[in-house]
């Protein structure tokens, strides 16, 4: 089996024995327990926690800035989670036992960079501060097909911080820069979570969000300019949606933003462009990313007679999602989302509506999918909604997904034909 593109960690997918150690016997015949439980490797995690030094004198004093005047226990959290994300760096550390043993906490703090385990801790020891019940909180990714009921080191990969309320845990991800409280990296959406609590340990699941916690949704008003479409369109994006894009465009050099802006706002028509793009926070983890700008698509406009042709939808989301036959793994999504068109075009003078392409619908086990063109006066209005349901399409399933894929893209290919009145 070769490694893919976007397919399952390698414990989902490769044959594989996992050697657990649970005990041995020391030169006078002693038995040493190694992993025989889940509650030994969260003895043996809780040892190394417990070595840690942690020194709060700095830490205390930029808690205290933080939440001064702050009066609600959810501004004081994100005032502190946030200053992480702004300010500490992520750096991972898998060398010997710097691989299980957080960092400590000041030298985190002072450092201003550190790994999954000492961004975790620094944020405990912060929350800590300022009153709140914080653990750390051992999980793996879903790169990891195991979980708890299996004591081994191989259950874990990832370390984040949990913030205790009503005896309930709130996950909070120090190395999610873009993450808002509350709100989880899909990555550990459903995964087990191994949360500290003294001598003993709570296991819990991360939230798992819907689809439609992850959106694109597109509004746009459109005129034909000769052969062009000319407009201006308003974006706004959610949840994984608007993470990953921050992530992409903060993470370039600036002269190659414009790039990734035009990419994700085109989804790589070659023939779109845009100018004058909002200004946008993208530290406001707590606000809706919204998106405006001018838009022209060249040549989407054709005439033949007295007839123009044209397609309303520049980006053709998912045309070209088409598997592979020769594929040999299963494929997995980045997520599940719901993209959402609403786009009009105001009818040039002259001309009356020939044709509107068929309404589409599909709705399988992968996607529901519903578009449609109205007529309403002197304007055509395109409604359209994607989700996609499940983030797994299995090998055998190809046939099915390729087949939806199929209907989608002669959905786009349908023209709208306007006739000269």
């Amino acid at each position: 089996m070769k490694s893919e593109y976007r397919m399952p960690g390698n414990s989902y997918i490769y044959p594989h024995v996992l050697y657990l150690t649970q005990s041995f016997k020391d030169s006078k015949g002693a038995e040493i327990t190694l992993f025989k439980e889940t509650q030994d490797l969260y003895n043996w995690y809780s040892s190394l926690v417990n070595d840690v030094d942690i020194q709060t004198t700095d830490i205390a004093v930029k808690v205290n800035e933080l939440t001064a005047g702050l009066t609600t226990d959810d501004e004081k959290v994100k005032a502190i989670y946030y200053w992480v994300q702004d300010n500490i760096k992520y750096i991972a550390f898998e060398d010997g036992i710097a691989g299980f043993k957080p960092d400590s906490p000041q030298n985190v703090f002072s450092k201003k960079y550190g790994d999954c385990k000492g961004m975790a801790i620094l944020l405990k020891t912060m929350l800590i501060e300022a009153g709140y019940d914080a653990r750390l909180v051992w999980i793996g990714t879903d790169h990891i097909s195991y979980d708890y009921s299996t004591p081994s080191l191989s259950v874990d990969n990832h370390m984040i911080t949990a913030i205790m309320v009503d005896g309930k845990p709130i996950f909070i991800d120090g190395t999610e820069k873009f993450n808002s409280y509350g709100t989880f990296a899909t990555r550990i959406q459903g995964k087990q979570a191994l949360i500290e609590n003294g001598d003993s340990f709570l296991l819990k699941k991360v939230p798992q969000a819907t689809p439609e916690f992850n959106k694109e949704i597109y509004q746009g008003t459109f005129k034909i300019n000769g052969n062009d479409l000319v407009g201006i369109m308003n974006k706004e994006l959610t949840g994984e949606q608007a993470s990953s894009f921050l992530y992409g465009f903060t993470g370039m050099e600036q002269d190659k933003r414009q790039e990734v802006m035009l990419k994700v706002l085109t989804d790589g028509n070659d023939n779109a462009t845009v100018e004058n793009v909002s200004a946008f926070d993208p530290t406001d983890r707590d606000a809706i990313l919204k998106l405006n700008y001018d838009m022209k698509v060249s040549n989407a406009v054709s005439s033949f007679d007295d007839n123009l042709y044209l397609e309303l939808d520049p980006v053709r989301y998912l045309a070209n999602w088409t598997m592979d036959e020769d594929r040999q793994n299963s494929y997995k999504m980045n997520n599940t989302r719901v993209e959402q068109k609403n786009i009009s075009l105001e009818l040039p003078a002259g001309y009356t509506v020939e044709t509107l392409p068929d309404a589409i619908s599909i709705d399988n086990q992968f996607l529901k999918v519903e578009a449609h063109y109205t007529l309403d006066g002197n304007q055509i209005n395109y409604n359209s909604q994607i989700k996609i349901k499940t983030r797994l399409i299995e090998k055998n399933q190809f046939d099915t997904w390729n087949t939806a894929i199929e209907q989608i893209k002669n959905f786009y290919d349908e023209q709208i034909v306007l006739k000269k009145a």
